[in-house]
C-alpha cells in the first residue's frame, strides 16, 4: 500500500508541476466566462479560405491575429461567421466571446460595445483592372455605381455625398451583406467599383492583381484633415475580463514582434495601430 501510495503521489506531483508548466508557457491568463471552454470564440464575416482551396494557405490578417491572441492565453480560437450586421446582435447574445471584422470604432458604437484596437484603418476604392477609373475622393464617384457593406463606415460614408452629386449624375450604391459578394459583383461588373477598408482592397488586389486595381487614396470617411479611423476587436462591454486579456495579449504580440510580422505577412505596415497617436 505504501508503494502504490507513493507512486500516486509521484503521478500528481509530475502532473500537477505540468500544469503549472502549461500555464506558465500562457502570455496572458485566458479570462472567465469563455462562450466555450477552452476556446477563444471569435464572430467574423469573412469566411477563411482553408488549405486546398486557391488560393492555398490564405487566411487572411484577422484570422492569423486572432489565431496569435488565442494561443497566447493557451486557447483555440474558433469562428462564427455572418452577415456584418448580424455580428452585433449575436455578440450581445453571448454567441461568441468577441467580433474581429474590420470593425471601425465610432463614437456611436461605443456607447453599446467597447473595443481593443488593432489596426489603422481607413477606406478605400477598388475597380476592375481594364476599367481605368480612378477616385480621388468620394465626391467623384457621383455618377458611378459602387458596391458597399450593409451598416459599415463606407456605406455610411457615402451616404453623405449622395444628395451632393449634380442632376442626372447620382451616386448608385448598391448595399450588400458582406465582402465576398461585394468583390463578387464587381468582377461580374454588375458595379463598377467596390468601397471596403483598405486593408480587405490591399488583399483582394494583391491576389488578384490581373482582375483588380486600387482605385483611390485611403480616405478617412471623415471630412479632409481628420485621421483615420481606428479597427477594433469588438466586445460587450459587461466583459471587461475578456478586454483586459486581449489588450494584454496583443501587448504581448507587439513586444515580440509577432505583430510586426504579420503586418508584413500581409503587406498591411501602413495598418500598424501604433502609429494612430
Amino acid at each position: 500500500m505504501r508503494s502504490f501510495v507513493h507512486c500516486t503521489l509521484v503521478v500528481l506531483m509530475f502532473a500537477t508541476a505540468a500544469g503549472h508548466t502549461a500555464r506558465a508557457a500562457c502570455a496572458v491568463a485566458p479570462p472567465p466566462g469563455l462562450a466555450s471552454s477552452g476556446q477563444l470564440s471569435f464572430g467574423t464575416s469573412t469566411p477563411p479560405i482553408v488549405p486546398g482551396t486557391p488560393p492555398v494557405n490564405q487566411a487572411g490578417f484577422e484570422y492569423d491575429l486572432s489565431a496569435a491572441l488565442a494561443e497566447a492565453m493557451c486557447l483555440k480560437p474558433s469562428y462564427t461567421v455572418l452577415a456584418f450586421a448580424g455580428l452585433f446582435p449575436a455578440l450581445q447574445a453571448h454567441k461568441y466571446d468577441a467580433a474581429i471584422a474590420g470593425i471601425g470604432i465610432t463614437a456611436q458604437r461605443e456607447e453599446s460595445f467597447s473595443f481593443v484596437p488593432y489596426f489603422l484603418g481607413g477606406i478605400r476604392m477598388m475597380v476592375g483592372k481594364s476599367s481605368g477609373l480612378y477616385f480621388n475622393d468620394e465626391k467623384a464617384v457621383c455618377g458611378h455605381s459602387i458596391a458597399v457593406l450593409a451598416g459599415s463606415v463606407e456605406a455610411h460614408d457615402i451616404d453623405k455625398y449622395k444628395d451632393l452629386c449634380p442632376a442626372g449624375k447620382k451616386i448608385d450604391a448598391v448595399i450588400m451583406p458582406s465582402n465576398n459578394e461585394i468583390v463578387e459583383q464587381l468582377r461580374k461588373g454588375t458595379v463598377e467599383a467596390a468601397f471596403l477598408d483598405w486593408g480587405p482592397i490591399a488583399d483582394t488586389v494583391a491576389r488578384n492583381p490581373g482582375d483588380f486595381a486600387i482605385a483611390s487614396p485611403i480616405l478617412s470617411g471623415e471630412p479632409p484633415g481628420e485621421p483615420r479611423h481606428r479597427v477594433g476587436i469588438m466586445l460587450r462591454k459587461d466583459d471587461p475580463a475578456m478586454k483586459d486579456a486581449l489588450s494584454k495579449a496583443l501587448a504581448a504580440l507587439q513586444a515580440d514582434g509577432s505583430y510586426d510580422k504579420l503586418l508584413a505577412k500581409w503587406g498591411l505596415q501602413e495598418g500598424d495601430i501604433r502609429k494612430a497617436g
